[in-house]
C-alpha cells in the first residue's frame, strides 16, 4: 500500500508539473463517438495535456484495435477561435508505428505531422480551431501483438535511451580484406569451460592479413612458475593453416586432441612474425566434463525458484500470485521458476526445463545419489510441475504471472518486492496471451507424466495430480482437429507430444493402447521427413523445410531406447543418419564448426538467420551426439562437442555465454542484478541467449521497455552486449532463458552417454 501512494503521490505531482490534464467532454456541439462510430473506444485511462494551459480546449483519445485518434478543438464557449499549442500525453506501452495524420473535418483535408517523443510523452504542435480536428495514427504493444510491424526508425524515434554496440576493428596488425572483426591482441581463442580428455581438441588463432609460422605449447597452469622462467611445457603442436574467414582474417588451428592429461592448462603461441602478447584463457582438460557441464546448467533451474525464497539470492517472492476465474473464484498459481531474466512463469518453455530435468535423471540418476530425501533433479522438476497442476483446468494451462499484460517485465527490483500479481483469467482469455490450450497440449502433458513417475515414491498425492492431467491432455491432442489452416504447421508437434506422452503413460499403465498409438505416432513422425534428411511441419509436406534438432528427434530416440528390437528401430536409425549427413553442409561455414544455415536466397550464413540462439546450438548438440551414438559416427560426435565449446567459449566474440564458466561478457539481462549481493547478474550456470547476426544495416537488441542497444555491422558479425558491467536491456543476447539452459542440459548429457559408448565400442 505505500508503494501505491508513493506512486499517486508521483503521478499527481507529474501531472502538476507537464499541465493540466483536460477533462470531461462539457458542452461540446458535437459527439465525437457518433462521428467515428462505435467502435471507435474512449481511452479514459489516457490523459492529454496542453502546453500552454488552454481551458477552452477539449481533447481526447479514442482507439480503435490497432488506431489511435487525438482528437481536439476549442469549446464553444472560448472567447478564441483558433489557438497555437503543443498536445501531449503518455502513450503508456504504445509505440507510434509510421507518419500520423492529422485530418481536419472541416475541410476534410488530410497531412502527416509530425511528433517528438521526450519526458514519456508523444508531442505534436497543432493549431486547434472551434471544431474538430484528430490526428490518427497506428500503434503497436505486446498487448495487440503486433511490435513486429514496427520499423528500427518508429522504435528508435521513441527510444528512452540508446546504446551503440561498435564492431571490433581495432587490432594488433593490419585486417585482411573483407574482414569483419578482429581481437586487440593475438590470443587464442579456446573452449573456457574446458575439453573433454577423449574429446577434439582445438584453439582458434586470427592472424588479420599476417601469415604466422611457429608451434603453439600448452603450458600446466597449475604447476608453473612466472614467466620468463622455464615454465611448464605439457605439450607442443605445429599451427596448421586454416584459410581466410570474415572473422579473423587468416585463421590457424592449434590441435591438441591428442593430448588427453587431466588438469589445468593455457594455450602460447611460438611465432616468428610479431610479439604481441599471445596467451589464452586457462581452461581445464577433465573427464566426465560433458556429464559435469549439464549438471550445473541443471542446477540453475533452482535458483529460478519463484514462490520460495532463495538462499544467496532472493526473499520468498510472489507468494500471493492469483488467478481470478470467471465465476470470482481464486486460484492460487504461486511457484513454479522465473522463466527468464524476468520473472515471468511461462508453461511451453518450462515444459522443456521439465522435460530436460527428467531425461537427465533418467540417464544418469544413479550418479546422482545423495542424503536428500528426493533426488534434487527430481525435486526441482516436481517444483515445476505443481506450479503446471495449480494452473490447469478446462482444458487450458494458465500462466499466473502479470496482471499487466502490456509489459510482463515490468518490475526491475527484487521479485519480493514486486506486488502481488493478480491475473483476471476472462482477460487472459480475451488477450489469448499467457495460457496454452490444445494442440500442442500433449507435450506438457508427458513432463507430467515423466515426474510422475519419478516422483511416486517420495510424494504419491502429487504423481496422481500429474498423471491425471497428463491423461486429459493427451487425450484432448489426440482428438483435435488441426483442419484449421492455422494449425496447419502444428502437425509434426503434436505428433511428437502424442508420441512422449503415449511412451511415459505406457509405462506407468502398461495399458497396449498406448504403446500401439505410440507405434503410430513414431510413423506418421518419420513420414514427415524428406530424403534429403530435413523433415516436414505439416502432413501435406509444403511447409518450409525444418533442419534443426527438436523434440521430435527426442522422441524418435526414446521410442528406440525403450523398443530396440521394434520393426521401425532401423527406420529410426537412418532418420537420424540422414538428418545428422543434411546438416554436414552447414558445419564448416567457419573454423568454430557451429551449425550453420542457409538463407532463402542460397547463400550459407555463419550465423544462420538474425538470432543464433543458444537453445538451438543445444539441440544440434543433442540430435548430433545422439547420432554419433546410434550410427557409430565419430564425426557426428566431435560436431556434437564443437556446439557445446561454441556456448562455453570457443566462438568469435571469445566470450563463455555460461554464467559462472570462463569469461563471460560482463552483463546481464536478469532482474537479479538489481539485487544486493547479485550486482555482478551471474546466475551460476546460466545460459545466455546467444550471438545475434549482424545484418548490414541498423540492429536492435534491446528492451521492448524503449530502451534499446543497437548496431550498425556487416551481415554474419557476431554481436553480444560486452560493453558494460552488470545489468543490460540487450536481452536479445544477454539473457537466460529456459529454455536454452534445457537443451544445453540436454545435448551435455547426451554428449557424455555418447563418449562412453563410443568409447566402450572402440
Amino acid at each position: 500500500m505505500k508503494l501505491q501512494k508513493f506512486m499517486a503521490d508521483l503521478l499527481i505531482i507529474f501531472f502538476v508539473v507537464v499541465g493540466i490534464a483536460i477533462s470531461a467532454p462539457r458542452g461540446l456541439d458535437f459527439d465525437e463517438k457518433e462521428i467515428f462510430g462505435k467502435d471507435w473506444i474512449l481511452r479514459e485511462d489516457i490523459q492529454v495535456f496542453a502546453d500552454p494551459v488552454i481551458e477552452s480546449l477539449q481533447a481526447n483519445i479514442y482507439q480503435k484495435n490497432a488506431q489511435l485518434r487525438l482528437t481536439f478543438s476549442l469549446t464553444p464557449d472560448s472567447e478564441e477561435k483558433s489557438v497555437n499549442c503543443t498536445l501531449h500525453f503518455n502513450p503508456m506501452y504504445f509505440f507510434v508505428r509510421g507518419k500520423p495524420i492529422l485530418v481536419d473535418t472541416r475541410s476534410k483535408s488530410k497531412q502527416e505531422i509530425d511528433y517528438k517523443f521526450a519526458n514519456e510523452h508523444l508531442s505534436f504542435k497543432v493549431t486547434v480551431r472551434d471544431y474538430l480536428k484528430y490526428i490518427e495514427f497506428g500503434v503497436a504493444s505486446r498487448k495487440l501483438k503486433n511490435l513486429g510491424k514496427l520499423t528500427i526508425e518508429d522504435k528508435l524515434k521513441q527510444a528512452r535511451t540508446i546504446r551503440r554496440i561498435r564492431q571490433k576493428l581495432e587490432s594488433w596488425s593490419p585486417l585482411a580484406p573483407a574482414q569483419i572483426i578482429a581481437q586487440e591482441t593475438l590470443r587464442p581463442i579456446v573452449s573456457h569451460g574446458g575439453y573433454a580428455v577423449n574429446g577434439i581438441k582445438r584453439a582458434i588463432i586470427w592472424a588479420n592479413n599476417t601469415k604466422l609460422s611457429g608451434k603453439f605449447e600448452i603450458i600446466d597452469a597449475l604447476n608453473n612458475v612466472q614467466h620468463p622462467d622455464p615454465q611448464a611445457v605439457v605439450y607442443s603442436g605445429d599451427l596448421q593453416e586454416a584459410g581466410t574467414h570474415i572473422w579473423g582474417g587468416n585463421n590457424y588451428i592449434a590441435d591438441f586432441s591428442d593430448f588427453k592429461k587431466e588438469g589445468l592448462y593455457f594455450i602460447r603461441l611460438k611465432v616468428n612474425e610479431t610479439n604481441e602478447l599471445s596467451d589464452s584463457y586457462v581452461f581445464p582438460i577433465k573427464k566426465d566434463i560433458y556429464l559435469d557441464l549439464a549438471t550445473k546448467a541443471a542446477k540453475w533451474f533452482y535458483y529460478q525458484r519463484c514462490g520460495t525464497e532463495v538462499p544467496g539470492f532472493h526473499k520468498a517472492c510472489h507468494t500471493q500470485d492469483t488467478i481470478i476465474k470467471t465465476d470470482g473464484s481464486k486460484v492460487d498459481v504461486s511457484g513454479g521458476w522465473h522463466d527468464a531474466g524476468d520473472y515471468g512463469k511461462w508453461i511451453g518453455a518450462g515444459t522443456s526445463g521439465v522435460l530436460a530435468l527428467t531425461l537427465l535423471q533418467d540417464e544418469f540418476g544413479e550418479e546422482f545419489q545423495s542424503s536428500a530425501e528426493i533426488p534434487e533433479f527430481i525435486d526441482e522438476a516436481a517444483w515445476e510441475a505443481r506450479y503446471f497442476c495449480k494452473s490447469y483446468w478446462d482444458g487450458i494451462f494458465h500462466m499466473g504471472f502479470t496482471g499487466n499484460f502490456e509489459n510482463v517485465c515490468q518490475w526491475l527490483g527484487a521479485p519480493e518486492c514486486e506486488p502481488p500479481r493478480i491475473v483476471m483469467e476472462q482477460q487472459m482469455l480475451e488477450n489469448k496471451y499467457g495460457y496454452l490450450a490444445s494442440p500442442r497440449l500433449s507435450l506438457t502433458g508427458s513432463s507430467l507424466a515423466k515426474v510422475s513417475r519419478q516422483i511416486l515414491p517420495f510424494d504419491n498425492e502429487l504423481a496422481k495430480k500429474c498423471i491425471s492431467i497428463a491423461t486429459e491432455v493427451y487425450e484432448l491432442d489426440r482428438k483435435f482437429d488441426l483442419q484449421k489452416p492455422e494449425y496447419k504447421n502444428s502437425y509434426l508437434w503434436v505428433q511428437t507430444g502424442l508420441l512422449m506422452c503415449a511412451m511415459e503413460l505406457y509405462q506407468i499403465t502398461k495399458k497396449e493402447n498406448y504403446h500401439r498409438d505410440a507405434i503410430a505416432y513414431v510413423e506418421n513422425i518419420l513420414e514427415l521427413q524428406d530424403k534429403e534428411g530435413f523433415f516436414y511441419l505439416d502432413r501435406a509436406k509444403t511447409s518450409d523445410k525444418f533442419t534443426e534438432g527438436q523434440f521430435h528427434l527426442v522422441a524418435l530416440y526414446e521410442f528406440l531406447k525403450h523398443n530396440p528390437n521394434n520393426k521401425l528401430a532401423n527406420r529410426i536409425i537412418t532418420a537420424f543418419r540422414r538428418w545428422a549427413d543434411y546438416n554436414m553442409q552447414f558445419v564448416s561455414v567457419s573454423n568454430f564448426g557451429v551449425i550453420g544455415g542457409r538463407e532463402e536466397n542460397g547463400n550459407l550464413r555463419n550465423l544462420y538467420k538474425n538470432n543464433y540462439r543458444n537453445r538451438r546450438v543445444g539441440a544440434f548438440a543433442w540430435g548430433l551426439a545422439t547420432a554419433a551414438l546410434l550410427c557409430k559416427n565419430k564425426a557426428y560426435f566431435n560436431l556434437a562437442e564443437q556446439q557445446i565449446q561454441w556456448v562455453i567459449g570457443l566462438n568469435p566474440a571469445d566470450v563463455s555465454m555460461m554464467a559462472g564458466i570462463g569469461r563471460g561478457p560482463g552483463c546481464y539481462h536478469h532482474r537479479y542484478c538489481f539485487m544486493e549481493g547479485c550486482e555482478h547478474g551471474i546466475v551460476p550456470g546460466g545460459i545466455l541467449n546467444g550471438l545475434f547476426s549482424g545484418k548490414g544495416k541498423i540492429i536492435e537488441i534491446g528492451d521492448i521497455t524503449k530502451n534499446y542497444i543497437i548496431a550498425e555491422v556487416p551481415t554474419d558479425y557476431p554481436v553480444i552486449d560486452t560493453d558494460v558491467w552488470g545489468w543490460t536491456y540487450g536481452y536479445v543476447t544477454n539473457e537466460y532463458w529456459t529454455r536454452n539452459n534445457s537443451w544445453f542440459v540436454l545435448g551435455a548429457f547426451q554428449l557424455e552417454k555418447a563418449s562412453q559408448i563410443l568409447q566402450i565400442d572402440e
